[in-house]
């Protein structure tokens, strides 16, 4: 967990308490381009941001006021910065994945406690590896058949709104084992990581999460299955 240890106690812990707790008042699609297009930023990286935050709030992965939001901090970042936070806003997008806990979580360190733009980086920057390394490991498995920017060929299910449960169940998995590594878990401790994501999967089962879905991917959860995901978001070169 090299790197992460010095940041844990005094930001981590404090961003991690209600991440998912909205930061920012209702806002429309629109006016989160129009700020995007405002911002001082290479018109490229602009050009795929909007397409990619277009799609996300469509399809309900991203909050309107919570994207607004994120993109008012980030233009106050100096340049350098800046581009660094839409180059992760960027690559998180392309993932598919729900964003609103994310970019909460950026909120909370920027506005509630202050810290400087790298450290809320290197947590961002983990938090969309553990995504990343959660979401190949289940494709691996099975649970997740494709990237969850396609349409996933999973139990049969009258269609619901929003994101479908595959990118959820991604997101809870990661946010759990993260939850533990911030804290100053060991990687190594898979079973205490195993008990983290099985208390929290069991906890959000047929409410957030579908039962079937939650019940596949626990008849497949293991200490080397978390340990595969831990190892691979800490160390993404082996992927």
């Amino acid at each position: 967990m090299k790197g992460w240890a010095p940041i844990a106690i005094a930001f981590l812990i404090g961003v991690l308490a209600g991440a998912q707790t909205p930061l920012a008042p209702p806002a429309s699609p629109d006016q989160v381009l129009e700020l995007l297009q405002a911002l001082p930023a290479p018109p490229d990286l602009k050009e795929s941001l909007a397409g990619e935050l277009t799609a996300a709030m469509n399809e309900q992965r991203l909050t309107p006021g919570v994207a607004l939001a994120f993109l008012g901090e980030v233009a106050e970042l100096s340049q350098a910065y800046r581009e660094d936070a839409l180059g992760i806003l960027n690559h998180a997008l392309a993932g598919g994945y729900i964003l609103d806990p994310l970019l909460n979580e950026a909120l909370k360190g920027l506005r509630r406690l202050g810290r400087p733009w790298p450290e809320v980086a290197g947590v961002l920057k983990l938090r969309i590896r553990l995504l990343d390394a959660t979401q190949q490991v289940l494709q691996w498995q099975g649970v997740v058949l494709m990237p969850l920017g396609e349409a996933q060929p999973l139990p049969q299910r009258a269609p619901q709104p929003g994101p479908p449960p595959e990118a959820a169940l991604v997101l809870e998995i990661a946010w759990a084992i993260g939850d533990f590594l911030v804290a100053g878990g060991s990687p190594a401790d898979a079973v205490s990581m195993v008990g983290k994501v099985e208390e929290r999967l069991l906890r959000l089962r047929g409410w957030l999460l579908p039962a079937e879905l939650v019940d596949h991917l626990l008849a497949e959860l293991s200490p080397a299955l978390v340990r595969q995901i831990a190892g691979l978001a800490l160390s993404p070169e082996r992927r």
